[in-house]
């Protein structure tokens, strides 16, 4: 996502029409913030090197289209059970910035309701440290919102392993919204609203 910094920052104007892209990167986990390179080794998930899939939207779409489109990819043309799928929406705790993200939460449990299950199961709130995205100590953030993977062989976990950093319920999709600007953590400055849509890190080396 280097290269789209300049955009992020408003230093810069998306040069397409729509101002919208899809991308694959190779990733080396070697250094920065959110690298979770102490994690490498100790889990079945986090590694060294890893291909990461994205897709960005800069003034385009926003919330409703980039969890629908995650929701289509991963439940409609990959076929995974959408029983076994835990979605992650931001409540801030005491003190952490920002709102409840109430547009993620109710375009989740609409698609929930959608496949006959219940919202109130399979949407996960979370506070700052797994739902609020950071750019760095400066720079883009806001909510995001992830999907997890119930991998036990009954998945009928109802929520309770999301991140609770056991590998049989995985992150394998992030949306990320930012509307601010952080400053030394304080989000004090508005940005034009931009989206982006990864699947999971290393999931190309998961077994589904």
């Amino acid at each position: 996502m280097n290269q789209f910094v300049p955009i992020f920052l408003g230093q810069q104007k998306p040069s397409w029409d729509p101002p919208r892209v899809a991308d694959t990167q190779k990733c080396i986990r070697a250094g920065g913030k959110h690298n979770d390179l102490e994690d490498v080794g100790l889990d079945t998930y986090h590694h060294t090197f890893f291909e990461m899939l994205g897709n960005w939207s800069f003034g385009d779409y926003f919330k409703k289209e980039a969890i629908e489109w995650a929701w289509e990819l991963l439940v409609d043309r990959w076929k995974f059970p959408a029983q076994r799928l835990y979605a992650t929406v931001y409540k801030p705790g005491s003190g952490e910035p920002s709102d409840f993200d109430q547009e993620a939460h109710d375009h989740w449990a609409r698609l929930f309701r959608e496949a006959d299950l219940d919202p109130a199961i399979h949407i996960v709130n979370g506070g700052k440290t797994d739902n609020f995205w950071m750019m760095g100590d400066t720079g883009p953030c806001g909510p995001c919102s992830e999907v997890h993977a119930d991998l036990t062989p009954d998945g009928d976990t109802r929520g309770k392993l999301v991140n609770a950093e056991d590998p049989r319920c995985i992150e394998i999709w992030k949306t990320r919204t930012p509307t601010a600007r952080s400053r030394l953590y304080r989000s004090d400055t508005s940005i034009p609203g931009w989206a982006s849509s990864a699947s999971l890190r290393s999931f190309r080396a998961q077994r589904i």
